[in-house]
């Protein structure tokens, strides 16, 4: 039996693509590892998804501060020493990285084994971790015109991110009848991410008479659990306008297949969700993101013609941009157009293919040297 440690907890991006990536290797008889963090939005999702293994790593972001450095480096190190410990037991063939403090232990611990390691970037300018492992990574899967300085560039694969079984679109009616919503009045979805987005969610409240009386149902993910009520608007006609605000969802299909419209944070995996359930959008990009990268993430996405983008500072325009787009069905049916043109490549089998070659290409030989390395 094949198997793979996958490092992907953090953060939801990160750990989404670990988790489509595992089922898709799943299918193909793999045994799959996965490396999270101790934060709730991995322990939700183990929970969802006991089909897998799973182990924790502490870690710390990287810091130039001389007191976060220490303490990053000794997270490194016990990070890897307990990487190593678990390959020895497991005996992988591979180990794959999606980036975020878990990724480098992990990636560290497979290149001193002699395994192949891999690192998937989903963002549209590659993060710290990837620019690092690339200097010995096995393959490095980039976005399409995304480039990075490496010695390996023969070992460059360009290709968009893994999306889980789950997230497929389903009738519009439908999902809104599942959320508590009226099927026939627009909905406007507002996700801040995994962590929640404090500015959205204070727009979404100094806007609820606005949208109301424009017929708008909203539907918010706020990030926080205890926020979680219904509120109840009257619109122009006497009839009720319901407002559901709900801190976490593990049902992000239904939600964004209910959605006319989505407001976001442009994280690589909520756009990649956007993108399969066909669900455009405004893209606000979290203005402290590392190297901007939310910022070209939004910009191309604005490029390929799925939806707009806005800097946070002018959110105060975003009531009326939305208004106008929300009732404009030639607008949104072009969209939907793009949305579905940026959807062509099964990113999870070509991922599956390639990892099947590189240890079946690697030979027996590079399998010999790992296994013998791990023995000792």
């Amino acid at each position: 039996m094949k198997r793979a440690i996958i490092a992907c907890g953090g953060t939801g991006g990160h750990m989404s693509p670990g988790i489509a990536l595992a089922e898709e290797l799943s299918s193909r008889g793999w045994e799959c590892t996965l490396l999270i963090s101790n934060k709730q939005v991995d322990s939700r999702l183990v929970r969802k998804y006991g089909q897998f293994k799973y182990d924790t790593i502490d870690g710390r972001p990287f810091s130039v501060r001389p007191d976060r450095l220490a303490l990053f480096l000794i997270s490194l190190m016990k990070g890897t020493l307990k990487c190593r410990r678990m390959i020895r037991s497991l005996e992988p063939q591979v180990v794959v990285g999606f980036g975020g403090f878990l990724t480098m232990p992990a990636m560290l611990a497979g290149f001193l084994a002699g395994l192949p390691t891999v690192i998937h970037e989903a963002n549209r300018v590659a993060g710290r971790v990837t620019r690092i492992v690339s200097w010995f990574a096995r393959r490095i899967y980039l976005p399409e015109g995304v480039r990075i300085r490496t010695k390996r560039s023969s070992r460059i694969r360009y290709l968009g991110m893994p999306v889980r079984d789950e997230i497929v679109s389903m009738s519009k009616s439908a999902a809104k009848e599942s959320l508590g919503l009226d099927p026939s009045l627009k909905v406007l979805a507002i996700m801040g991410g995994s962590q929640g987005a404090q500015s959205l969610n204070n727009w979404v409240e100094t806007s609820l008479n606005a949208l109301s009386q424009k017929e708008i149902q909203v539907f918010c993910l706020t990030g926080d659990s205890s926020s979680d009520k219904v509120v109840t608007k009257k619109s122009p006609k006497g009839g009720d306008i319901k407002h559901v605000f709900q801190g976490f969802s593990d049902d992000m299909a239904t939600i964004l297949s209910a959605a006319d419209f989505v407001v976001s944070r442009s994280g690589a995996g909520s756009i990649a969700e956007m993108i399969r359930c066909r669900a455009p959008g405004i893209l606000v990009p979290y203005p402290y993101s590392a190297d901007d990268h939310q910022i070209a993430n939004a910009e191309n996405f604005e490029k390929l013609g799925c939806g707009m983008q806005m800097s946070q500072e002018f959110l105060g325009d975003m009531l009326e941009e939305i208004k106008e787009v929300i009732y404009n069905e030639w607008l949104l049916q072009k969209f939907r157009k793009n949305l579905e043109l940026a959807d062509r490549v099964d990113v999870r089998a070509f991922m599956a293919d390639d990892l099947e070659s590189i240890i079946s290409s690697d030979g027996l030989d590079m399998l010999g040297r790992a296994q013998r390395r791990v023995e000792t």
